[in-house]
């Protein structure tokens, strides 16, 4: 299938014009040959377990820092090289908050500053800069997510102008994650199966690296819980909220009982214990509840238990105690 240049873009794998100057050559890559894989017409698989290249080098940049065509997008820069291949660079908020700070429909948000949104996309010179001194002022508020598509993966190049090739049908898209000053492997995906793009995909990639290490709860934590809050009072009343904990081994449930009580994201959650703190992580199919930063944090004191997020403005950033009304399940 022909993959022309701006679905690529969408996808966020590659974006750059084919004519490539000659201070922009690439050392040789890392790789291995999965000789398990070889195909019989003689054609090797090869893999990427390691970055191919520091993707943050400065010369990878010289095409700018862009917003992508998604709501809420997020800074991010593409390149690409024949003796490469192609790799965008991706700066993923780590909380809901900073995420919907690329939200157009934020009126505090990035966007605010333009009259229109159009506007935001006029001058590609003012954007890179803008995006470059925030990216600057506060590097600690994103993740840095990579993904690239190796030339071996391009099956042919269109030499008419329009920026054409075509991808084989085995070809994979290789993600990385930046942290501890190296690239770290998140996992590979075939190309045409990559599912979703925008926000959705990179969390999704973020929570499964977070989760890959993912130990068994301990017994201090299992059990049913419950806890509950009371919403503002409105001119219909007040709310309130009761919350059910369900946590096993391996698996924790929410379940609400709402009466003009704030949202809830009920379902799955995933835990992952830190000191002494099990946090919890939305884990269900609602994308609006899907968050990189755990939605509550549960503890032990003495023989209490408390947690912190539930409720409204008023009870969501303290610890409220927590009843453990079952020991097991």
């Amino acid at each position: 299938m022909k993959k022309i240049l701006m679905l690529l873009v969408l996808l966020l794998i590659l974006s750059c014009t084919k004519n490539q100057t000659k201070d922009n050559k690439i050392r040789e890559t890392p790789y291995k040959i999965d000789s398990s894989k070889t195909k019989s017409s003689g054609e090797l698989f090869i893999d990427y377990p390691v970055s191919p290249v520091n993707f943050l080098e400065e010369k990878y940049k010289k095409n700018g820092y862009f917003l992508p065509d998604n709501n809420p997008s997020f800074p991010s820069y593409t390149f690409f090289d024949k003796s490469l291949g192609g790799f965008s660079v991706n700066y993923i908020g780590k909380s809901k908050l900073i995420q919907d700070y690329w939200n157009v429909n934020n009126s505090t948000g990035f966007f605010s500053q333009y009259e229109n949104t159009d506007k935001a996309f006029q001058n590609s010179k003012q954007l890179n800069n803008k995006i470059k001194d925030i990216l600057k002022n506060k590097p600690n508020d994103y993740y840095v997510v990579a993904n690239f598509l190796p030339k071996e993966a391009i099956s042919k190049y269109y030499d008419d102008g329009s920026g054409e090739f075509d991808i084989k049908d085995n070809a994979y898209t290789y993600f990385y994650i930046y942290e501890s000053n190296n690239w770290t492997f998140i996992k590979k995906i075939l190309t045409q199966k990559v599912a979703g793009n925008g926000i959705s995909l990179y969390n999704d990639l973020l929570l499964f690296h977070k989760f890959k290490n993912m130990k068994p709860i301990s017994d201090t934590f299992q059990g049913t819980f419950k806890v509950e809050t009371d919403g503002e009072y409105t001119m219909n009343g007040g709310g309130h909220t009761t919350y059910y904990f369900t946590i096993t081994e391996n698996e924790i449930v929410l379940k609400a009982e709402v009466f003009r009580g704030d949202f809830v994201c009920e379902g799955n959650y995933k835990g992952l214990q830190e000191n002494g703190i099990l946090e919890l992580y939305y884990s269900g199919t609602d994308d609006r509840c899907v968050n990189l930063s755990p939605t509550y944090l549960i503890k032990k004191e003495k023989e209490k238990f408390f947690i912190k997020g539930v409720g409204g403005e008023g009870t969501i950033n303290n610890w409220v105690e927590l009843i453990k009304i079952n020991d097991y399940i």
